[in-house]
């Protein structure tokens, strides 16, 4: 069995014993995140289905707003309306940009979350924090599936964007509600931002 399915397979079954003894699974969450991570950073085979990434990051921002433990307006989002297929794995999609808000959270300030078409491709950007690396690895990986660009700087204007080429003449996967996010205790929204967020139980 591959080392990655079995420590998941392990965090599973731990996340389980602590549900059902009446505790929380929220300390398995950071070795969760980082497992996650990692195989998200593999190379992988190109997805036969695209990306809506318009609806993804609307019902991310939708959820985000509905959970994380922050004043009203500290996170803006200029989402376009229309569908945005990209070749990009929509977990891809979401950790990178859930990565890069938890980078805003730790360090303070507000985010904004921009999505919109580009030429023949969609610009997706974050912004907001207090500094941090220059790039981080999984926006890397989401521009090397995706066939495009990406960028990042460090400072007090943090902030990760990515050009990634429209992908009109795959089918487009469905995108899950916001309160389908919300009420699994290891979407990615939890598994990313758990100590930011109130739990599918609060």
């Amino acid at each position: 069995m591959d080392p990655a399915e079995t420590q998941r397979e392990l965090l599973g079954e731990q996340a389980a014993w602590r549900i059902l003894s009446g505790r929380s699974a929220a300390p398995l969450l950071p070795a969760l995140r980082r497992l996650s991570c990692a195989e998200l950073l593999l190379p992988s085979p190109a997805p036969r289905a695209a990306a809506d990434t318009s609806a993804l990051c609307r019902v991310l921002c939708e959820a985000l707003r509905g959970c994380v433990r922050r004043r009203p307006g500290w996170l803006y989002a200029a989402i376009e309306e229309t569908c945005l297929p990209v070749r990009v794995r929509p977990a891809l999609l979401c950790a990178a940009i859930l990565d890069c808000l938890r980078r805003v959270l730790v360090r303070g300030g507000a985010a904004v979350v921009e999505c919109r078409r580009c030429g023949a491709g969609v610009l997706l950007c974050v912004r907001g924090g207090r500094g941090g690396e220059c790039l981080p690895p999984l926006w890397r990986r989401m521009a090397q599936e995706g066939g495009g660009t990406a960028v990042g700087s460090a400072g007090p204007g943090f902030a990760a964007a990515a050009w990634l080429p429209c992908c009109s003449r795959l089918p487009v996967q469905k995108v899950p509600g916001s309160e389908e996010l919300l009420g699994d205790r290891f979407s990615q929204i939890y598994v990313f931002l758990s100590e930011f967020c109130a739990g599918p139980d609060e």
